[in-house]
């Protein structure tokens, strides 16, 4: 009977953890141009392929993003290392959850609503320790991390910081 009792309890906490990750759904709102997380406060550009530029290319480009006033906003930058991170973690527990049969984070986000998530490497504003001719990069094929040549072509998925 124990026994009884204490698989269904694991099993109870179990479907609670799936709930609690998916339940999330509405961590997300969704506008034409930008992404809102509300659990972390950022906004995401929707459009997650401005393209593939190397470090200062994607530097300029968020410079020009903040010109423009992209989606009405002039606070647009890469992201850090932490902030990327966020998203593969929502992709990782979404995954263990059992939610999604092993989604790569990219197409994950797709079928959420962001646009041409790529399966791809990711600047990120952090400089690799050590190197200042490198930064951190993600993965948002398998949420790997890993320090990338300023001069390697990577893509860019500019943040900010929300209200």
């Amino acid at each position: 009977m124990k026994r009884v009792i204490l698989i269904t309890l694991v099993m109870l906490l179990a479907v609670i953890f799936a709930v609690s990750v998916f339940a999330d759904d509405s961590r997300f709102d969704f506008s034409r141009k930008t992404v809102e997380d509300k659990r972390t406060g950022l906004t995401w550009m929707r459009d997650a392929d401005l393209g593939r530029l190397d470090w200062v290319g994607a530097s300029d480009l968020v410079e020009r993003l903040n010109k423009k006033e992209y989606a009405g906003f002039n606070d647009w930058r890469l992201p850090s290392r932490d902030e990327l991170d966020t998203l593969v973690t929502y992709a990782r527990r979404a995954n263990y959850s059992g939610g999604v049969d092993a989604f790569s984070p990219y197409q994950m986000f797709n079928q959420l609503g962001f646009n041409d998530a790529q399966n791809y490497w990711y600047w990120t504003s952090n400089p690799y320790e050590g190197n200042t001719t490198y930064c951190w990069a993600i993965s948002m094929y398998n949420g790997d991390a890993r320090g990338e040549s300023k001069e390697s072509s990577l893509n860019v998925w500019p943040v900010r910081s929300g209200k």
